[in-house]
């Protein structure tokens, strides 16, 4: 699996049998040559749907991409997706995504506001790769990390205030590097938990 992150809340995660794209109408992406190939495309606010299918270039010519927003089961080209509805009291419901690819998991929390409550995040099931918006701060991160206990933990956050790259920093006591892509296989996932970060760039 190689993950790279394209800005904002849109992530590239590609593996074996296809490509996910999470939230792409977040990329400020404005030339159609940079938007990412994606075969689904995760999106965490349904009313962005339509916006987000716009964002994207088809993984492969035969197939546009399936979009899929809202809670439900999705599965296509291999890439099995579920979604859970969290509703907070501050904010309006979002979608919380856990995708199966290369016989890992991965979770992706796309908004910092939310609270998660213990059943919700038990539907996601077991987590290996986290990724997560940590513009809100150490306080609520730690215990979602605790929570789940992924192998891998990807925060990101708004590029211009960097806030997000000093909570990641309070994750871990070595020194984080951003990298331009995370590349991972169920047979190399870290022990204990470990914290990265990426570089934003046009995938």
């Amino acid at each position: 699996m190689e993950i790279t992150w394209v800005g904002g809340s849109c992530f590239r995660i590609r593996g074996r049998e296809g490509s996910i794209v999470t939230d792409p109408h977040t990329s400020k992406e404005t030339k159609k040559s940079a938007f990412p190939k994606a075969d689904l495309v995760v999106v965490t606010d349904h009313t962005m749907a339509e916006n987000a299918e716009n964002c994207v270039r088809p993984n492969h010519r035969e197939s546009p991409p399936f979009v899929a927003f809202g809670p439900g089961e999705y599965d296509v080209r291999g890439l099995y997706l579920h979604g859970v509805s969290n509703q907070d009291a501050s904010t309006d419901a979002s979608t919380i995504f856990a995708m199966d690819i290369d016989r890992m998991t991965l979770a992706f929390f796309s908004r910092p506001s939310l609270t998660f409550e213990n059943e919700l995040l038990d539907e996601l099931g077991t987590i290996q790769i986290l990724i997560v918006n940590a513009d809100t701060g150490i306080e609520q991160l730690t215990p979602l990390i605790s929570r789940i206990e992924p192998n891998i933990v990807l925060p990101f956050g708004n590029s211009t205030t960097q806030t997000w790259m000093e909570v990641a920093q309070q994750l871990t006591e070595d020194h984080l590097t951003s990298e331009a892509s995370l590349n991972v296989t169920a047979s190399t996932l870290p022990e204990p938990i470990t914290t990265c970060v990426l570089t934003e760039r046009a995938a």
